[in-house]
Formats: structure tokens, sequence, C-alpha cells
């Protein structure tokens, strides 16, 4: 295992003490420009995305398919936001609770 890997895997591992502070319960993908859009359109990337409802899903089923996934994540007063990015499926997604995007 790469160093790069397990550093993934320590950045997953301490997410939902970070998430169950802000206690979101809705995903959504957040575009460049702060729009946001249901995590159900990366289902449009394959069928493989489809029925994802939160970053861990993405996060696992990606891992579990042999894949290097970058994992950020960042605190702000509105709630956690999670980059996932996934090289190997040019997938570079920003992931917050649906409240982030109402706080706009």
């Amino acid at each position: 295992m790469h160093l790069r890997d397990i550093a993934g895997w320590i950045a997953v591992a301490t997410l939902p003490a970070v998430v169950s502070a802000g206690a979101a319960t809705e995903w959504v993908l957040m575009g460049r420009h702060g729009e946001c859009a249901p995590l159900s359109s990366l289902a449009r990337k394959g069928p493989e995305f489809a029925g994802l409802r939160t970053p861990y899903q993405l996060i696992d089923k990606m891992r579990a398919a042999g894949h290097t996934v970058d994992v950020k994540e960042h605190g702000t007063p509105q709630g956690p936001i999670i980059e996932v990015h996934v090289p190997a499926k040019e997938i570079a997604v920003t992931i917050v609770g649906a409240g982030f995007c109402k706080a706009q």
C-alpha cells in the first residue's frame, strides 16, 4: 500500500467526526461557481455512480473497484466540504451538505 493510499484512508476515517458536527443528511455536488446539483447527477458518468447518497458511498465504491481516491475535507460554519478525486475515472467533485447551498 502506498503512502498516498494510507493518507486517503486516514482522511476518510476522520470524516464521520467532521460530518457528525454538521449533521448533513442530504449531500449535493457543488459546482465551480457555487451552484448545486443532486448527488444522483453523477449517474450520467456511468452506471457505477447510480444510487449514491453520500460521499462515503462514492469513496468506498471507487476504492472497492481498485481505483486510487484522493479525499480532502474542509470544515466550514455551513458544514463540511468534501473533495473527491478519482483520476482513473476522470472524476473530481466537491460534495457538500444541502444546507450549505441554501446558505449561499
